[in-house]
């Protein structure tokens, strides 16, 4: 790439993500100048709430057409440059949607799995008989919830379209796949700052609030980056981003139900901390991922 193509690059780029974050924040700003939360006083997501997570995520989206618009840069449905929406299973590239669809179920079972040995104490199997009525309710819920990830993908193809069909394809060709994983997270995880000060990711009764909770959603944006990333790059498509973003969201694990919250003490109380910490075996994926794709 020629220093005149690389400026091209980088200004159709910026276009972006002035205008991603511009309509995004602002949306998330003029919530909070209302006076409305995004919780009702029983803690549950408000309809509100609800209707301004549901247009923030469509942002990425928007921006990313109405980027291409201005940079006319056109918007094919797949190919090279395109909003990489085809699906393409051949030449292996199955495989890499099976990763996205089980994936999320290996590293959040193991998350959980740390917690406990990091404190035995929250292992309660009372707490298990008391949660689910039906025993056979708990041991089929991650394929369940990994069926729900799959369908509701969709709805999770206002960020992958933005972020993985725009951001982080022109973050490559400028910076490679390393630098961009890390620059890209980083963008990804501030532009959810204003819902984690809202307290849509950890609450706001934990010790560092809001700070703790922002170092938080920018270490899980890199190193969920770097898989959604990966799996975009190996197929040209990102729909697998968005089949592993939304199958995480559903938390597909077993251990959970043996979890009790109210065993839960020291700095595991914290829900940051204990957000880190439950995203530690996705930490070593990726660290693993950018090895290997450094190594080529």
């Amino acid at each position: 790439m020629d220093n005149n193509q690389r400026k091209a690059e980088l200004k159709n780029l910026l276009i972006y993500l002035g205008i991603t974050f511009a309509v995004s924040w602002a949306m998330f700003c003029l919530l909070f100048l209302s006076g409305n939360s995004l919780f009702d006083e029983s803690g549950s997501m408000s309809g509100v709430g609800s209707l301004i997570c549901t247009l923030g995520m469509l942002c990425p989206a928007a921006g990313a057409v109405i980027t291409r618009c201005i940079t006319k840069e056109g918007c094919s449905f797949s190919g090279e440059n395109s909003l990489m929406l085809g699906i393409d299973l051949k030449n292996g590239k199955i495989i890499f949607y099976l990763i996205a669809v089980f994936l999320p179920w290996i590293y959040t079972e193991l998350g959980n799995l740390l917690k406990i040995i990091i404190q035995p104490g929250c292992f309660d199997r009372e707490f298990f008989n008391s949660a689910v009525s039906d025993i056979r309710d708990a041991y089929i819920f991650p394929l369940t919830a990994i069926v729900s990830g799959v369908f509701f993908s969709i709805g999770g193809l206002g960020e992958e379209l933005g972020w993985y069909g725009y951001m982080m394809p022109r973050l490559i060709k400028l910076f490679g796949f390393i630098k961009s994983v890390i620059i890209g997270g980083i963008i990804w995880g501030i532009w959810h700052w204003p819902l984690t000060y809202a307290g849509y990711n950890f609450g706001r009764d934990y010790k560092g609030y809001p700070w703790a909770g922002f170092a938080g959603m920018v270490f899980l944006c890199v190193i969920m980056g770097s898989l959604l990333t990966f799996v975009t790059v190996k197929t040209g498509s990102v729909w697998p981003a968005a089949i592993m973003h939304a199958v995480t969201n559903t938390s597909p694990s077993i251990l959970q139900f043996f979890i009790n919250p109210e065993k839960v003490k020291g700095m595991m109380s914290n829900s940051a901390v204990s957000f880190v910490i439950h995203f530690i075996p996705l930490l070593i994926i990726s660290v693993f991922i950018c090895i290997a794709e450094t190594a080529k």
